[in-house]
């Protein structure tokens, strides 16, 4: 009798924890897809995107770095006898 007791509760407990692991799954699910839903609505990119935009931006300023250098340095073997292209040309 005391052995027939023991494993109806044994066999009610595993059910309602097979039960809760189920319920425990679905809440998951939901909530994961209620934070994607929330993310793609904030058009948030993602950490990989941002790590290749942060490359490239780092790449074009070394690039950009460069290049204005290179301007200085012919400017400097060619200077210019015009004026600069900002001031306007003198009205006569």
């Amino acid at each position: 009798m005391q052995n027939r007791i023991a494993d109806n509760l044994a066999a009610a407990l595993g059910d309602t924890l097979a039960r809760l692991g189920s319920v425990k799954e679905d809440v998951d699910q939901q909530l994961r897809a209620a934070v994607a839903n929330a993310l793609d609505r904030l058009d948030i990119v993602t950490r990989e995107d941002f790590d290749i935009q942060q490359d490239l931006v780092a790449r074009l300023g070394a690039r950009l770095a460069a290049l204005e250098e290179r301007v200085a340095r012919l400017e400097g073997e060619h200077p210019s006898d015009e004026a600069p292209a900002s001031e306007p040309p003198a009205a006569d």
